[in-house]
Order: structure tokens, then sequence, then C-alpha cells
């Protein structure tokens, strides 16, 4: 009986998530009402059964899949010549942090003015990426060949012709002709293996995934050649419209290069298909593999850095005068219009009046620049007031 329940309760939650999966991606105000759907569903479900586990793990996978949008560029003013800049408010199921140069730590000294920016990645969307699963979860307009089949008078190996592809572990195994390595994920594991076609725009590669509007995605994929003769000349596809610029990995067989381009969704939402398209129609050489293609929502957060330069202050070293002294004397150069001066006296108070200072000692002056906020290094002056002469008694 308790079988029964739990077949019962799983084929309810399954029918539930494949009947909403695709209208959950579609706004906010759905994804509420579909929540509590499922809250619903599952507080009825649960009163035949104990399988809490199961129910909550499935709630959270279900609501994992939400995507984060990029924030509002940030602006930085700094004074003096470097920053800190720190990547925080990182969305949950987010990871694989990046900086523009290339650096994985959670901070990013800079040490000039200009734009910089961090990302993160969530889950894949593509199935099969890694080719793990072999020839599954993608189309391809070139014909799959796999090893044994049976090709006539072939010369090389499956992939003798143009315009074929496999899925296996060396490229060697497929055409005599190509490299022997491994794929990238691995080493040992598949990857997709092509005998590139004599006509311009064929798609190596295809899959459908469903996109939220108003999102950033990363769409990457590692390549190598399989022979040194006329590399790939491979294009991102999405939604059937050329995206970044052409890939054209190096003629070291077997040396895997990562390339990537972003992309916005904008008002797209919904399913659309992605592709790597080869645009070499060269017979001689155009044999690749690609391998670990992903196409995932991104969060980056652009940031703008400006690096103000921290004034320079300069005093005369000693004064003299009579009776009393005006401190602003002692600043070469000064300018009331663009700084604003702090004078503090020995003890580390504030002179009130600086331009008529009566006590002899060691002040202390700092500028600060009014458009930037950034303050000089503390300077220090020495001022001697004399008494003012007496005027002789007369008798």
């Amino acid at each position: 009986m308790r079988t029964l329940r739990h077949k019962f309760i799983h084929k309810k939650i399954i029918d539930f998530l494949s009947n909403n999966a695709q209208p959950f991606f579609r706004s906010i105000r759905k994804r509420s009402v579909l929540i509590i759907k499922m809250v619903k569903l599952f507080a009825s479900v649960l009163k035949k059964t104990k399988t809490l586990l199961l129910a909550g793990m499935l709630v959270f996978a279900f609501l994992g899949v939400c995507n984060a949008q990029s924030p509002a560029t940030q602006n930085v003013s700094n004074c003096g010549t470097s920053a800190v800049l720190t990547a925080s408010g990182i969305p949950s199921g987010y990871s694989s942090l990046i900086w523009n140069n290339g650096t994985t730590n959670s901070s990013l000294t800079v040490n000039a003015s200009g734009s910089y920016w961090w990302q993160v990645t969530g889950p894949n969307i593509v199935t099969n990426g890694d080719f793990s699963s072999g020839n599954t979860g993608f189309t391809s307009q070139y014909t799959y060949r796999a090893v044994g089949d049976r090709l006539g008078n072939g010369c090389c190996g499956v992939l003798s012709a143009e315009g074929t592809y496999a899925v296996n572990t060396n490229p060697n195994n497929v055409h005599t002709n190509f490299g022997s390595f491994g794929d990238h994920t691995s080493g040992s594991g598949q990857m997709l293996i092509v005998n590139g076609a004599s006509v311009a725009n064929t798609v190596v590669w295809k899959q459908s995934i469903t996109v939220v509007a108003n999102t950033d995605y990363v769409f990457s994929v590692w390549v190598t050649s399989a022979n040194a003769t006329n590399p790939a000349q491979l294009q991102f596809s999405i939604n059937n419209t050329p995206l970044g610029t052409t890939i054209v990995p190096s003629t070291t067989v077997g040396s895997w290069q990562y390339f990537t381009t972003t992309w916005n969704s904008g008002s797209t939402s919904g399913s659309i298909p992605i592709a790597l398209v080869n645009q070499n129609i060269v017979t001689n050489g155009n044999d690749f593999a690609i391998d670990d293609i992903v196409f995932a929502p991104v969060y980056r957060q652009n940031i703008n850095v400006t690096l103000n330069p921290i004034p320079v202050l300069s005093l005369t070293a000693t004064s003299n005068s009579c009776g009393v002294y005006d401190l602003t004397k002692s600043i070469v150069g000064y300018d009331a219009t663009t700084y604003t001066y702090v004078y503090k006296d020995a003890g580390g108070n504030v002179v009130s009046n600086p331009t008529a200072v009566v006590q002899s000692g060691v002040y202390t002056i700092t500028e600060t620049n009014n458009t930037t906020g950034c303050t000089s290094l503390p300077k220090q002056t020495t001022v001697t007031i004399q008494p003012n002469p007496q005027k002789p008694g007369i008798s």
C-alpha cells in the first residue's frame, strides 16, 4: 500500500513540474502563484505519506532555476592611485566567479580609472554539453558516423567524408589522419569530432533551450583542431542569429581553447535554438573537436572606477609675526575656491579663527578638494608670534 501511495505522489509531483516548468520562467508574478500551488500540492500529499524529504528536495530544486538579473552599474570613486573592488551580493545558485582580467579571487585591486566587471554563472542549461551521454540531446546538419559503420571505400575511418561527425574518446579512432588526444572534460571522456563540410553556414551542433526575458547569458565552448591544416571557423548562433567573433582554434592539434560570448535576452523568452555553425568551406583540413558546451545565465556587476589624485599641500616651514598671525599665509598657493582647509593647534584642537592666531606653536593643516573629497596628508608649520612693542611712556 505504501508503494502505491509513493507512486501516486511521485506521479503528481512529476506531472506538476512538467506542466508548469516553462510558465515558471515567464514572470515573477507567475512564479509566486506556482510556488503557492506547489505548497498546497505537497501539503495535500504529505497527509498521505511521510515522504517529506523527497517533497522538500523537489521544491528547492524547482525553485533553484530562478535567474538573477544583472544589477545596475556600480560607480566607485576613490582617492589615490588604486582601489580594491570586492565581489559581493552573489545570488544563490551562482558560482565560478571571474573578473574582467580572468582572475578568480573575491577582490581585485585596480590601478587606473576605467570600466571593470565581475560575474558569476548559474546552472548550465545545455543538455549533454560534455557529450558523456553520446550522440543525444542535440541535432546537426552533419551526418553521424559511429565506429564500426560499414562505409565502403572510406580511406581513413568512419569520418573519411566531409560533413560527418562522431562522438568518441579519441579523434584518431574515427580518422587515421586526426591527432590522438583526450577530451577536455577529463581527458578520458567523449567529445564531438568533426570532418568539416564544404558548405558555409552548416550547423555542427544545435539544441533548443528555454530562456527568460531581460537576462544575461554566457555561451561558451572548448575547441581544438584535430588536424593542423586549415582550422575551423566556427560561429556562435542564438535564435538563428550569428553572435560574437569567429572561433578559430590554433593549428596545434589537441590544444583545447576556450571561446565565449555573452547575450542579453531582452524581450525574448521561451524556447529558442542555440547553435555552433562552421563557416570554413575548405575540404583539405577543417577538422576539429568540441567539448563542454555551456549556455547559462550570468550575473554581471559592471563597475566604473574613478581614481582621484590626493592633494599635495605645501607650507612655509616657519613664520614670524608680531601680535597676531594669519595661518592662510603659510599655505603655498592658497585657494579657498578649490579647497577646504582645516587648521589644528599642537593639542589637536581645531583653530576657529585661523586668520588671527595669537599663540606661538606648531600648527597642522590639511586641504580637502571640494569636488573629489580627497584630503591631503597633514603638514605642519611653526609660528612664532612676538608681542607688539609697547608705546613708551611720556614723562
